[in-house]
């Protein structure tokens, strides 16, 4: 403590220095000791409340009746309308008129019903005929035939008949068809027979109803069924049809069922010089679908009864079918089995100069008939679709199997003409299909066709290859204008010779040349009525033989005009 004395009495020497009187402090120090600083506690800022009060949201108040002892009337205020959005204008009829450089005439007349809900009919009226002469190419032996140009005329005109009555349960649909096709092809000396002896006729009609049910109920029928009755050169070939379609899922499992029934009947008019015919088939056929290790498989079995020659078959049908990528890459294949009984409109369909014997016409000479059997398909196949882009699409196809009485046509020589026969063969086919889509933009697509045969026989007028072009351009809706080209390959050719009545074998083995055509269209709109079209047909001017001894017509041209109202 006296060092505390020390330091005041120096301090009160220097200066007077006024103060406060500080006592003596003694300090403890403990050993141990550890100073600490509390920790600091935030505090909320935002304060909350709670309101007690509460509204009370009643309201008292009491009607009181008295007249204002006013005259006024109001006037009521009309009920309001919404229209709807004006519908296209439709035309009832539409007239159509062409001609053109080979004595060419075309013509169409259309009437349909406008829009309704129950009820639909129409009739459509074809006209189409050509005239021209083509030189005469002597080969083989055809003492009868002079030198000198043919006259080719061909004609078809057709009548097609509907209605269609919508129901709350049911869709009717009648229809009635009549198909007129003349073939001329003779010599222009006039010292021959009449041109009715070298004509031949087609004319056929069939009449159909189907009805079809409306019903949505999955574990109820449903069913498609359709009859009709057929006739070909007044009884020359009658046919009787009933198919139906029933479809039902039960246990989950969807079930179809088809039964057709047929009765075929040739030469039944009574002046025929060749006995009549009758010949009945019965299909019948179940199938069913299901979803099976990322597959989708349909199976079936047919079953044929034919009267003639086979009574019976049993065939199977197996379709697998899996989306690789949804959407864009699909492919399905397996087993398929198909059948078609030949009959002289589906012959006389495909080849207009076959041998007419017993279809109520003029002939020159001979009587063979057309030998109608029934082909029969079995081939394993896979398909692919394939959708490129948004505009874009491959399709393609590989078939393989074996094809009974496969039907071909050989020419045959009766002495006066040449015209066909069918005749059957049984093969094994490889058919390879493509087909290519793309619509390049709004105003110019492509879609391009090919097919591909390989037989292990000799056929007779049926192309290995064939192939078809087309690419369509539309300006505005106003102009539209068609580029299209085909090729067919070559084919060979076999004819059969009559000598004093009998049949000179071997028969002469032709091919006929490839066939290259470029056609191209234009179409003009010049108003929502009014159109105008122009057709250039055959631009390459091939003049090959479509059949041994019948010659297609070369460049042709037709300008229509059409109208609606």
């Amino acid at each position: 403590m006296k060092l505390n004395k020390i330091f005041i009495v120096i301090l009160f020497s220097t200066s007077q220095l006024l103060g406060q009187d500080i006592g003596t402090t003694e300090v403890r120090v403990i050993e141990g000791f550890i100073p600490t600083i509390p920790e600091a506690s935030r505090l909320n800022e935002k304060a909350a409340f709670a309101d007690t009060i509460k509204k009370v949201r009643t309201q008292e108040y009491a009607a009181v009746e008295t007249d204002l002892k006013s005259n006024y009337k109001t006037r009521p205020l009309k009920a309001a309308k919404v229209k709807a959005d004006k519908i296209a204008k439709l035309y009832g009829t539409k007239l159509s008129v062409g001609f053109g450089n080979t004595w060419a005439t075309k013509a169409s007349v259309v009437h349909n019903s406008k829009r309704s809900k129950t009820l639909s009919y129409g009739i459509l009226l074809n006209h189409f005929a050509n005239k021209y002469k083509v030189p005469l190419v002597l080969e083989g032996f055809q003492p009868a035939i002079p030198r000198g140009p043919f006259l080719v005329r061909s004609s078809k005109n057709t009548l097609h008949l509907y209605g269609k009555k919508i129901s709350s349960s049911y869709i009717f649909m009648g229809n009635l068809n009549y198909d007129r096709r003349t073939a001329l092809y003779r010599n222009t000396n006039l010292a021959l027979l009449s041109e009715e002896n070298y004509r031949n006729r087609f004319a056929y009609t069939k009449l159909s109803f189907s009805a079809i049910s409306k019903e949505l109920a999955a574990d109820k029928f449903k069913h498609h069924t359709s009859f009709f009755v057929s006739d070909l050169n007044e009884f020359s070939e009658n046919q009787i049809h009933l198919n139906t379609n029933l479809s039902k899922t039960i246990n989950g499992l969807p079930i179809a069922l088809e039964i057709e029934l047929n009765d075929y009947l040739n030469y039944n008019n009574p002046d025929s010089k060749f006995e009549n015919s009758n010949v009945q088939s019965f299909h019948f056929s179940p199938s069913t679908s299901l979803n099976k290790y990322g597959f989708k498989f349909d199976l079936g079995l047919e079953f044929h009864y034919l009267s003639d020659v086979k009574p019976f078959d049993i065939f199977p049908q197996i379709k697998a079918t899996k989306e690789l990528v949804k959407d864009v890459l699909l492919v399905h294949g397996g087993l398929r089995h198909s059948d078609q009984r030949h009959t002289l409109k589906s012959l006389s369909d495909e080849n207009p100069y076959i041998h007419s014997y017993g279809t109520d016409q003029a002939i020159l000479s001979g009587n063979t008939l057309q030998n109608l059997k029934r082909t029969y398909s079995d081939e394993l196949y896979v398909a692919m679709r394939n959708v490129l882009a948004e505009d874009e699409v491959f399709e393609g196809s590989v078939a393989y199997g074996t094809v009974q009485n496969f039907a071909h046509f050989i020419g045959f020589d009766n002495g006066v003409y040449s015209r066909f026969l069918v005749d059957y063969i049984d093969v094994k086919q490889l058919h390879i299909n493509a087909i290519y889509y793309r619509k390049i933009n709004n105003i110019i697509s492509v879609k391009a066709n090919a097919d591909y045969y390989n037989w292990d026989k000799e056929v007779y007028h049926k192309p290995n290859f064939k192939a078809s072009l087309s690419a369509p351009v539309n300006l505005r809706d106003k102009i539209k204008v068609v580029t299209s080209l085909s090729y067919k390959g070559e084919r060979i050719s076999s004819l059969k010779l009559y000598v004093d009545d009998v049949v000179n074998n071997p028969p002469e083995i032709t091919t006929l040349n490839s066939q290259f055509h470029m056609n191209l269209g234009v179409y003009y709109n010049y108003t929502k009525n009014i159109s105008a079209y122009l057709q250039l047909n055959n631009l390459t001017n091939s003049k090959q033989d479509v059949w041994k001894g019948y010659r297609e017509v070369g460049f042709n041209g037709l300008l229509g005009l059409n109208y609606s109202f």
